[in-house]
């Protein structure tokens, strides 16, 4: 069967309408239980797409690590760090940081991130860390401080649900990071 370029038009034009008309779209429940909803629309305005970004904490060496960190407006989180890639200390050979974030105050979230524990020179796998951040945002959202506690269990432990098991290295740390911003 052989449809002409007009019916194919008309089609087309039927098949756009029905797929844009709001009408006609799939209705689903958006609404989160706060009451907030997880349209792209309701995020232009919110805190998240306000804190998006990437912010950089710097640190002598012998304050802590700098580390770059991106605050992402669905409440993600990634980070990386200067001694992330360096010797055989626990903690000190891992994988780049992912995680979530939620708001829990007047510009003041808190982030639960994870990374995975290496020995930099055999590559041998020795766990997955867990870190929980604190992050209070000044008034104009350019900068925080923050805190950071974090524990690295031995592999095969849930680091999220880790039961009876202890962390074989703890760590923590205080800093303060700036918004980086497009220079002219």
């Amino acid at each position: 069967m052989k449809l002409s370029a007009s019916v194919i038009r008309i089609l087309a034009f039927l098949g756009f309408f029905v797929f844009a008309s709001p009408a006609l779209q799939a209705q689903g429940n958006f609404d989160s239980p706060e009451g907030k909803t997880n349209r792209p629309d309701d995020t232009v305005n919110s805190f998240g797409a306000r804190i998006a970004g990437t912010y950089l904490v710097i640190h002598q060496p012998s304050e802590g690590p700098t580390r770059i960190l991106n605050l992402f407006a669905d409440g993600n989180i990634t980070g990386m760090q200067s001694v992330q890639f360096g010797g055989d200390v626990p903690g000190e050979g891992f994988s780049n940081q992912h995680g979530t974030w939620k708001s829990v105050g007047e510009n003041k979230i808190v982030a639960t991130v994870l990374d995975l524990d290496y020995t930099p020179s055999t590559g041998e796998f020795l766990g997955t860390a867990i870190a929980h951040y604190n992050l209070q945002f000044d008034n104009t959202l350019q900068t925080f401080t923050a805190t950071a506690q974090g524990q690295i269990f031995s592999p095969g432990v849930d680091p999220l649900n880790p039961g009876d098991a202890k962390p074989f290295f703890e760590f923590s740390d205080n800093f303060q990071a700036k918004r980086v911003t497009v220079s002219n």
